[in-house]
C-alpha cells in the first residue's frame, strides 16, 4: 500500500486520498491512500483505486493532507464523508453515493464490514462515489466494528453471541447512553450482559472480541444495583457479567471514570421504524419521538420521495417491536397515506405498513397515542416540483440541471424526481419538459 505525505499548501484540488484505516494505515491527517485520476481536468473528474479494507474499519475522502500528524483542523476544510457516520459501503455496492459537504461531513465516516479488496471510483468535483467488490476475501474473520461501545449478552431480546449486541448512543465526553428491554420469561428472571468495543462477523468467534469486552471487577454476575456507579473492567477482561432481572432500564457508560449506572426506564417511548430517513428497518435505527404532551408524539423529517415505515414504543429487537407494533390492520398490501391527512391506526400483527411520499419537504409527524391516530403535516411553503433551482419556475436551465444530475455531472436534488420513484432518469426529463410546454 502506497502511502503520501505532502504539505497543504500548493495542493491542486484535483488530487484526492482516501484518508483513514487502508490496509495498514491508521487516522492520520498528513497520511493518505492516493486516487488516481482517469479523466478530467483541474476542476475535477474521474478518479478510481483498488484498495484492500480489513473488517470494522472507516475511511474518508479529502483533497489534501496535513504537514503533520496533529493537524486535524488544518484539514477540516478539505475533508469530506458518507451520508451519515458508519455508512456501510457493503450495503450500497455497485450504486452511487452522494459523499457529504467539505467540512461539514468530515467526521462522517464510511464503513467496511467485509474484509477484501474493493475499487472505488469517485467523480469530483460532485463528490459522487461508487464501491465495487473485488474478491481476495479476509480469511480470519476481524471484528465488524471497533468505533462503537455495544451491550452483548440476553437484552432487548439477544442471545449471547459475538456479532450481536445493542449499540450505545454516544453522549460526547466519553459518555455512552442505550435503552434496553429486559424479558427472560424465565423463573429466576435475571437477564446477564457484559460489553464490547467491538463485533465479530460469526456468531462463535469469541477470540476475535476478547481484546475488547469489558463488564464486571469483582463477580461473576454481579447484580446491578440502581441509581449506583458501578466499577468496569478493562478492555479485554470481559469474562465476567451483570445481572438485572426483567424491566426496562436506561444504561449509561462513563468511560473517563470506567463506570456503568442503571436506572429504570419509566419514560413513555415512540419510534418511526422503516427506511430511509427512518433508519432502514433496524429498530434500534428508528426515529425517536419527542412527547410534546402526555401521550402525544412529534418528531421533523425531511422526506425526498417514498417512504414505508410503522410505528412503536419499543426500538429494542423486532421481537419487542412486532409485539407492540401500529401498522395496517390488513396483510395485504400497504396503506397509502397523504399530507395532512389524519390516520387512525391500531396495534397489529400485519405485516404491511404505510407509505407516505415527500417531495423534499421537512415534515412534522405526530402519533397520538390517547387517540390512536396520526398525522404528516408539512412544514412552511412547498417547493415546485422540477424547480430545481428555486426561482419558482420550471424552464430549460431546471431541465439542464436534471441531465446534469441523471449523468452524474450534478449532485442528486430529489426535486427534479417527478415520478416520485427515488431516482432522476428520462422519465424525469420529459415530464418536466412536459411542465414547461404546459402539457
Amino acid at each position: 500500500m502506497m502511502l503520501v505525505c505532502a504539505s497543504i499548501l500548493g495542493m491542486q484540488a484535483t488530487n484526492v486520498w482516501i484518508l483513514g484505516e487502508v490496509g495498514d494505515q491508521a487516522w492520520d491527517p498528513s497520511v493518505g491512500t492516493p486516487l488516481t485520476q482517469i479523466d478530467g481536468d483541474e476542476e475535477g473528474g474521474t478518479f478510481q483505486a483498488t484498495v484492500h479494507f480489513k473488517s470494522g474499519k472507516y475511511f474518508s475522502f479529502t483533497t489534501a493532507l496535513a504537514e503533520t500528524s496533529s493537524d486535524w483542523d488544518g484539514i477540516k476544510q478539505y475533508r469530506f464523508g458518507g451520508p451519515a457516520n458508519g455508512y456501510a459501503i457493503d450495503d450500497y455496492l455497485g450504486d452511487p453515493i452522494q459523499c457529504g459537504e467539505f467540512g461539514e461531513s468530515s467526521e462522517q465516516a464510511f464503513m467496511v464490514r467485509k474484509g477484501a479488496d474493493y475499487k472505488i471510483t469517485l467523480i469530483m468535483p460532485n463528490r459522487l462515489v461508487m464501491f465495487e467488490y473485488m474478491g481476495n476475501d479476509d480469511i480470519e474473520p476481524d471484528p465488524v466494528d471497533q468505533g462503537h461501545i455495544y451491550i452483548m449478552g440476553a437484552v432487548n431480546g439477544n442471545a449471547w453471541a459475538t456479532n450481536v449486541g445493542v449499540q450505545m448512543t454516544e453522549l460526547g465526553n466519553n459518555m455512552f447512553t442505550a435503552n434496553i428491554n429486559i424479558t427472560t420469561g424465565e423463573e429466576e428472571e435475571l437477564a446477564y450482559f457484559g460489553f464490547t468495543h467491538a463485533l465479530a462477523q460469526s456468531d462463535a468467534n469469541w477470540g476475535a472480541v476478547a481484546p475488547f469486552r469489558f463488564a464486571a471487577v469483582d463477580a461473576e454476575s454481579q447484580a446491578v444495583v440502581l441509581d449506583t456507579p458501578i466499577a468496569l473492567s478493562e478492555d479485554g477482561q470481559g469474562d465476567l457479567s451483570f445481572a438485572l432481572p426483567d424491566g426496562k432500564y436506561v444504561v449509561t457508560l462513563d468511560m473517563n471514570a470506567r463506570t456503568m449506572t442503571v436506572t429504570a426506564d419509566e419514560a413513555n417511548h415512540m419510534y418511526i421504524i422503516g427506511n430511509v430517513p427512518f433508519g432502514d428497518w433496524n429498530p434500534a435505527n428508528g426515529m425517536a419521538m419527542d412527547e410534546v404532551e402526555e401521550g402525544v408524539f412529534q418528531a421533523k423529517a425531511t422526506i425526498p420521495g417514498d417512504v414505508w415505515f410503522i410505528f412503536s414504543p419499543f426500538n429494542t429487537g423486532w421481537d419487542d417491536v412486532n409485539a407492540n407494533r401500529y401498522c395496517p390492520e390488513s396483510a395485504e398490501e400497504d396503506q397509502v397515506i397523504e399530507a395532512g391527512e389524519t390516520v387512525t391506526t391500531q396495534l397489529s400483527t400485519g405485516g404491511k405498513s404505510y407509505k407516505f411520499t415527500g417531495d423534499g419537504s421537512e415534515y412534522t409527524i405526530t402519533f397520538d397515542l390517547n387517540n390512536l391516530c396520526f398525522k404528516f403535516e408539512a412544514n412552511g411553503d412547498q417547493p415546485l416540483k422540477g424547480d430545481t433551482n428555486a426561482d419558482g419556475v420550471v424552464d430549460i436551465a431546471d431541465v439542464n440541471n436534471a441531465i446534469d444530475m441523471m449523468l452524474g455531472k450534478a449532485a442528486q436534488n430529489l426535486i427534479a424526481d417527478m415520478n416520485n420513484d427515488n431516482q432522476i432518469d428520462i422519465a424525469d426529463i420529459n415530464a418536466m419538459i412536459d411542465l414547461m410546454l404546459g402539457k
